[in-house]
């Protein structure tokens, strides 16, 4: 049995896709200039801050029940545990361990975290929370051409010895027209296939397509500093 309808599954996708286009990609304008790029050589003319989106809880929980919608019946076949990277993927880790209550699933639901960096103190560990003999099925927000979901997936394999599932999971998908091959999330950045729920394709990520789609500006509300 579904877990929602057809209709209820295209009326969460339309309000997470319209939530992230409103409120989660930074564009810039003549009040927003370009921001640094990650490696400090350049600009960005727009950017997601999906995580302005995982900590909204009518947002968290539709993701959760889209991931389930997709993977609950690939769950009961054989049950996997979830694997959330550091530092954006544990808010909807913990979306997918709340709706899993909801799920009917007999067989309980094992969240952990990846560290991106070894803890500098204490045990010195990689990772978070307890692990299980299950295959571990990694989570983020956005899969995009850094290199976090392969480290995270080779540790999984040589530091805990579990097998990796056939899947990973991410929000939105960094590929879509206008971004080079190298900006993109690569099929060959892990053996597995990517589920994902979005595409650049789905948003507007200037400010001239924001007004041709909506017929205004973007109202961009900053962030937290």
């Amino acid at each position: 049995m579904a877990l929602i309808t057809y209709e209820e599954r295209q009326q969460f996708w339309e309000w997470c896709r319209n939530f992230i286009d409103q409120e989660v990609i930074y564009r810039t304008d003549d009040a927003h200039p370009p921001i640094p790029n990650q490696l400090l050589t350049g600009t960005y003319i727009w950017q997601f801050y999906l995580r302005r989106a995982a900590f909204n809880p009518d947002f968290a929980y539709k993701i959760g029940v889209l991931f389930w919608d997709h993977f609950l019946p690939v769950y009961q076949q054989q049950p996997f545990q979830v694997c959330a990277c550091i530092p954006s993927g544990p808010p909807i880790g913990s979306a997918i361990l709340a709706i899993a209550k909801y799920a009917r699933i007999r067989t309980p639901v094992n969240l952990f975290l990846a560290r991106r960096e070894q803890k500098a103190f204490g045990l010195d560990n990689w990772f978070e929370g307890r692990v299980n003999e299950h295959p571990v099925l990694l989570v983020d927000d956005l899969a995009s051409s850094t290199n976090h979901m392969r480290n995270a997936a080779a540790r999984i394999q040589v530091k805990l010895g579990l097998p990796l599932h056939r899947n990973y999971f991410a929000v939105v998908n960094k590929v879509g027209r206008g971004v080079s091959k190298e900006a993109q999330h690569t099929e060959n950045l892990l053996d597995n296939e990517l589920v994902a729920l979005f595409t650049l394709n789905n948003f507007a990520k200037t400010v001239k397509d924001f007004q041709e789609r909506y017929g205004h500006a973007p109202k961009w509300s900053g962030v937290v500093r």
